[in-house]
């Protein structure tokens, strides 16, 4: 059977899934893609928008079980876990901790390094293809400390980037001020690196790849899977549809689809909140990381966004906005002239895994069904390369990197 006779189906409309339907697409396959509302919002559309190359190190660092405590008390802080789904988190919980060591973190930090190594190159090659290349802004990424002391903490993260190639320039009060006036004395040193980028509107990028795929012959259907084989699908509203491959790319949903294969995981929604303020009273030169406070601000066509933040509640649970107010709290610490009125909230399930990796691979026991899911708070960040690699294994041609990291048995 030859690429144009294969039917491939891709299951996930949100941007890991769109890129992959477009690789498999350019490869010349026949690409269906299938999701529960392709137009509607999601993850992808409301993030902050960030190319961060330089964001490999796991989330599971050494040593991030004496802080969790206190992460949790401080309302402001940026982690929380709503009690009554601590049971239900606990396997991930679990797992999470015991990756919490240096060799597991060493080795993590190294596979993301080499799976992003070529994120921005293929960013930029898909929005060329699709006419869009004006979307990403080269500019830098910015760090921020409120001390020395507190900029020293992380010195082993830098010391390791570094060694794995990327891009930190070491950054005074006074450069600080350069880059961003607006930043006020609670900024008081931080790196500046190159290997970083930004969309001004991460929902222009999706709505635009969508509209290539439907042009290009992209089959685009409305439909909530409900069973899986390994030859065909059944949504709710009675449609069965046959593939002869299938990738699923279905985000933080995705754990119940590879279930039905025989792959389980402990996959979660890491839950993050943004406020995007339309006059922030403020000019924002660069894409800047709070890094202590760990939160974000980007720059965005429509305003200033402000997000981060980590709640763990499932993905049934109503959104709880104290969270984005919490982060504008934060925020008019570091920008005094910040006006915080008049902003949207927003809240986007992120599919994580307890060792911050993706899974980027084919299923253990249905050879036709690959996996391209778990991307974390870097979705954005891997999907063109993400869908590149799945492409490339439909194919059966060598991705060029060991994805042995990335493996869906590692958590079995």
């Amino acid at each position: 059977m030859t690429e144009g006779e294969t039917r491939v189906t891709v299951v996930g409309a949100g941007i890991v899934g769109l890129c992959c339907a477009f690789h498999l697409l350019r490869s010349g396959y026949r690409v269906t893609l299938i999701d529960r509302d392709p137009q509607g919002d999601r993850t992808s559309h409301g993030n902050a928008g960030a190319v961060a190359v330089a964001e490999i190190l796991p989330m599971p660092a050494p040593g991030i079980a004496r802080k969790i405590p206190g992460f949790l008390f401080d309302p402001l802080g940026p982690l929380s876990i709503r009690l009554r789904y601590l049971p239900w988190l606990w396997p991930y919980l679990r797992r999470f901790l015991a990756a919490a060591n240096p060799a597991d973190y060493k080795a993590g930090t190294a596979a993301m390094a080499a799976l992003l190594s070529t994120a921005m190159d293929d960013h930029e090659a898909l929005l060329q293809t699709i006419g869009m290349s004006s979307l990403l802004n080269r500019t830098s990424g910015l760090f921020v400390y409120r001390s020395e002391a507190g900029r020293a903490a992380e010195d082993a993260g830098w010391a390791l980037r570094r060694e794995l190639g990327l891009d930190a320039e070491p950054l005074d009060r006074k450069a600080i001020e350069a880059l961003e006036p607006a930043l006020g004395p609670e900024a008081q040193c931080g790196y500046l690196t190159q290997d970083w980028a930004h969309y001004g509107d991460p929902k222009a990028l999706c709505d635009g790849l969508l509209d290539y795929l439907r042009r290009h012959g992209v089959e685009i259907v409305t439909g909530e899977i409900v069973r899986l084989d390994g030859v065909g699908l059944l949504t709710a509203d009675g449609q069965h549809r046959e593939f002869d491959r299938l990738v699923v790319a279905a985000g933080a949903w995705s754990h119940r689809l590879s279930a039905q294969f025989g792959d389980p995981l402990p996959l979660e929604t890491e839950r993050g909140y943004n406020t995007t303020l339309p006059n922030p009273g403020v000019s924002v030169n660069h894409m800047t990381t709070f890094a202590e406070d760990q939160f974000v601000m980007t720059p965005m066509d429509m305003g200033l966004r402000i997000g981060g933040a980590v709640e763990f509640a499932g993905l049934n649970a109503p959104p709880n906005y104290n969270r984005s107010k919490a982060l504008l709290k934060l925020a008019e610490r570091y920008l005094p002239s910040l006006n915080t009125q008049g902003g949207a909230e927003w809240m986007g399930n992120r599919p994580s895994t307890p060792d911050s990796l993706p899974v980027i691979d084919r299923s253990v026991r249905h050879p036709n069904v690959y996996y391209a899911f778990g991307h974390g708070h870097l979705g954005l960040t891997g999907s063109a390369t993400t869908g590149r690699i799945i492409a490339e294994l439909v194919q059966g041609r060598d991705p060029g990197l060991d994805l042995m990291p990335f493996r869906v048995s590692r958590f079995n």
